[in-house]
């Protein structure tokens, strides 16, 4: 009778550290932004004295669940290595952003002429013709800012514009918790 045994703790084992993976996987997504950049494009040029490289053609970008893809990438490196800023730009197009800032939540798709990535203060700027969308729920206005971490939204138009931002906030099912 220990031959069962022993197989239901090794099988009880597997499970546990099945779900503890799990588990460490969902809190993962908030460290995504301590992963390395990871861009692909049709050509670079990196300026080593200024920290600044700059991107090309089908540009895509990686860093863990966020993705950004572009014409044009710049990223500017603070002297210690670590990503200042990357400005992403579409001319006569727009810019695409897609992120998982939470494992319960919706995923978060952003476009714009130009989306400005500030890792530092966990935020992204989409400029011109700005659209995001999480969920059911939908933004849109000539500047959007989005805070990565606490998912908080800041909408603006031109001040020389007749244009209003527009919001579209979607009731959640009834029964459903938040």
């Amino acid at each position: 009778m220990t031959k069962p045994a022993y197989q239901a703790s090794k099988v009880t084992s597997f499970l546990l550290l099945a779900l503890a993976f799990i588990v460490t996987e969902a809190k993962a997504l908030p460290e995504d932004r301590e992963l390395p950049l990871q861009v692909k494009a049709q050509s670079m040029q990196w300026n080593n004295q200024q920290q600044q490289a700059t991107y090309q053609g089908d540009v895509e970008v990686h860093q863990g669940e966020l993705v950004i893809e572009a014409a044009n990438l710049k990223i500017l490196r603070t002297t210690t290595g670590e990503l200042k800023q990357a400005v992403a730009t579409t001319p006569k197009g727009q810019a695409y952003m897609r992120d998982l800032p939470d494992p319960i939540k919706p995923e978060v798709e952003a476009w714009g002429e130009v989306i400005d990535y500030l890792p530092s203060q966990d935020l992204v700027i989409l400029t011109g013709k700005a659209r995001l969308i999480q969920g059911a729920d939908s933004f849109t206005g000539h500047q959007l800012t989005y805070n990565l971490i606490t998912q908080d939204i800041q909408a603006e138009q031109k001040s020389s514009s007749d244009a209003r931002v527009e919001v579209i906030l979607t009731p959640a099912p009834k029964g459903a918790d938040k």
